[in-house]
């Protein structure tokens, strides 16, 4: 009877805890409630759910947008309106084999660091740590599946 009582006051504290901790909604909660209860758009998972996975390659899309896009091409093929003036061509991101942080390197020192394109030019100065990260996110979301 004794385990049996210090069982029950052992559950009765679990859940009047779990009771009590939870606090009135965040009022950024109920905004992203608001913002997204018809239809979750990009702009509500990044504004929102900043750290998602999802949010990051969004953001990673528009930094390839606004820096790569021109040499390696809207789809990450090597076909950008200046792919042409290169010799090295820009590489076809979809075919990448490379591991993340050669490609990280590769991002930030530029491609004559790296023995590759002199094409290539070093982003490590011109873009954030948070941007040369979520850039790298979405380059893996255009590898070609196994």
């Amino acid at each position: 009877m004794q385990a049996l009582r210090c069982i029950c006051a052992l559950l009765l504290a679990f859940l009047c805890e779990a009771v009590w901790s939870q606090e009135a909604p965040v009022p950024a909660a109920m905004a992203a409630d608001q913002a997204c209860s018809t239809k979750v758009t990009e702009e509500c998972l990044v504004r929102f759910f900043k750290d998602t996975q999802e949010a990051s390659e969004i953001r990673g899309r528009l930094v390839f947008q606004n820096y790569c896009v021109l040499c390696h091409g809207a789809q990450g093929q090597g076909d950008g309106r200046a792919a042409k003036l290169h010799t090295p061509r820009p590489f076809n991101l979809t075919t990448s084999t490379a591991p993340r942080y050669y490609i990280n390197d590769l991002i930030r020192k530029g491609g004559a660091a790296m023995g590759r394109g002199i094409g290539m030019p070093p982003w490590g100065e011109q873009l954030t740590d948070e941007q040369i990260h979520d850039v790298l996110n979405y380059l893996f979301t255009l590898r070609a599946a196994p």
